[in-house]
Order: structure tokens, then sequence, then C-alpha cells
């Protein structure tokens, strides 16, 4: 899930380490693209941009430049990615899974759990 400010502008849903890179990969795309424009607008951004991840493995992928035989089919990703951490785009951490924001929009929650993540995404709650 990507906030602007505290507006949701994008997200999407995957699992496992290779689906997790490729999402990776393409939010770090458009944060890149979204500097930019933030750049030609005269603002000023905040870089690096926290990027937070829930999957350990893609996170060693990202910050790690040994290949294995499993990863080599997403070695582009690979780079691209590991490019944009260390020109100072973003900055790659772990969130536990607990704390993942975008499990409003891909899992069943709990009413609990539901509240709180709406309240961290700034959403009002219409009086009962």
């Amino acid at each position: 899930m990507m906030l602007c400010w505290v507006s949701v502008v994008t997200w999407e849903g995957d699992q496992g380490e290779e689906a997790e890179y490729r999402s990776m990969r393409r939010f770090v795309a458009e944060l890149a693209w979204l500097s930019r424009l933030l750049h030609e607008l005269t603002m000023d951004n905040v870089t690096p941009i926290p990027l937070k991840c829930d999957n350990q493995a893609a996170i060693y992928i990202a910050k790690n430049s040994v290949f294995h035989e499993r990863t080599k089919h997403i070695e582009l990703d690979c780079h691209f990615v590991r490019q944009k951490l260390m020109e100072g785009l973003v900055s790659l951490s772990h969130v536990s899974t607990k704390h993942q924001l975008a499990d409003i929009m891909t899992k069943p929650l709990t009413g609990l759990n539901h509240r709180s993540i709406l309240g961290k995404l700034g959403v009002l709650h219409p009086p009962i």
C-alpha cells in the first residue's frame, strides 16, 4: 500500500517472496515517478522514502547482490530496487505482519484490528 501524505495512492496484494519482490519493484518505480513529479512541481520531497515490507526474504534479496539459481529470473527487478536503495530514494525496513496496513484490503480482520488500521490510515468512523 502506498500512502502519499495520509491518502492511499495505490496498493497490491501478493504473497510469497517473488510476488512480494515484484510488487516492491513496481512500488519503487511509482515512487521514483512521484519523486520526479514533485521535483518538477518544485515541491521538496523527503528522501529516503520509507518502504516497509513484511517479507524478510524479499528484503534480503533487495539488500544483497548475491543471486541464487532460483532468483535469477527476477534479477532485473533486483537491480532496479537495489539501485534506488543505493541512490537513497527509498529506505527498506521490515514491518511485522501484525502491523501491515495493507491487510485491511487483503485479509479478513476482527473489528478491533479493522478499526485500528482505519485509524492509522486517517479514516474517521461515523458515530454509531
